[in-house]
């Protein structure tokens, strides 16, 4: 019995299949991510939440944009797409409340002082007897609100941090002073805080020593205004408004996680 020949359709070779375009998206972006992420690792020596969590998203976003997906990719089983939808879920959830945050910053920011307000510089780091470029901005800020408003004074807050010779309070005092034009007389110096919440209650404690306005301005970057003015509201201040400085696009990124992980906790345990 006769076989009839078949002849096989030869496969044409495509080459190397690329890359999805939003897995190519992903990867970039989290390239940039991971870059930004580090930076203040790199360049000032900060490490913490603000640098790992951010880090740790950029290298999983890395790696998931490095695989290929298989040709005949097949439909993941239910509890594969169960856990997915999850984690859509949970990541349009942090989006939603990180854009909240973010909103709420910004307001803070934004919002005027009464008129004649006590201005509260908050501390930052300091390097010997000069105050670091993000205490030169606040510090610059509130220097601008004096000089508009001749009656006014200011309470320096800011104790000794670690490897510190100098308070951070006595360096703020020093470059009012010195470097702005400021009258002494208008500075008051509150050097034993180690944090925000410190900083906040302290300071108003300085302000009903010497009898000045429980308005307040509080001298700081845009990232810290809203803690910063619940914390005063909390402390017992009249109004609160701000004079707000941008902070340094390097170190934005570490910041701003930093103080949305803090906010989280001021909202659960008003802390």
């Amino acid at each position: 019995m006769k076989t009839k020949n078949t002849k096989r359709t030869p496969i044409k070779k495509t080459g190397k299949s690329r890359r999805p375009a939003g897995r190519r998206l992903v990867l970039w972006g989290s390239i940039l991510l991971l870059v930004w992420a580090v930076l203040p690792y790199v360049a000032n020596g900060i490490m913490g939440v603000g640098v790992v969590l951010p880090a740790a998203v950029a290298l999983v976003g890395i790696v998931w944009g490095l695989c290929r997906p298989p040709a005949n990719q097949k439909r993941p089983k239910g509890w594969k797409r169960a856990v997915v939808t999850v984690g859509i879920v949970l990541a349009c959830a942090v989006a939603v409340l990180a854009g909240l945050i973010t909103g709420l910053m910004i307001r803070s920011a934004v919002t005027p002082p009464a008129e004649g307000a006590t201005v509260i510089v908050l501390g930052s780091k300091i390097y010997g007897d000069r105050p670091s470029r993000m205490l030169r901005d606040r510090l610059n800020a509130a220097a601008a609100y004096l000089e508009a408003h001749p009656d006014a004074n200011c309470v320096v807050s800011g104790g000794l941090g670690e490897g510190e010779t100098y308070t951070e309070a006595y360096v703020m005092r020093k470059y009012l002073v010195e470097r702005c034009g400021i009258d002494e007389s208008r500075i008051a110096c509150e050097n034993t805080s180690t944090d925000t919440h410190e900083n906040i209650h302290n300071a108003m404690a300085v302000i009903d020593q010497q009898g000045w306005s429980r308005d307040v301005c509080i001298a700081t970057q845009v990232f810290h205004q809203y803690r910063a003015r619940q914390l005063a509201r909390m402390a017992g201040a009249h109004s609160v408004g701000g004079a707000a400085c941008l902070t340094p696009v390097h170190l934005m990124l570490n910041y701003w996680v930093r103080e949305c992980a803090a906010i989280c906790r001021l909202w659960l345990l008003r802390y």
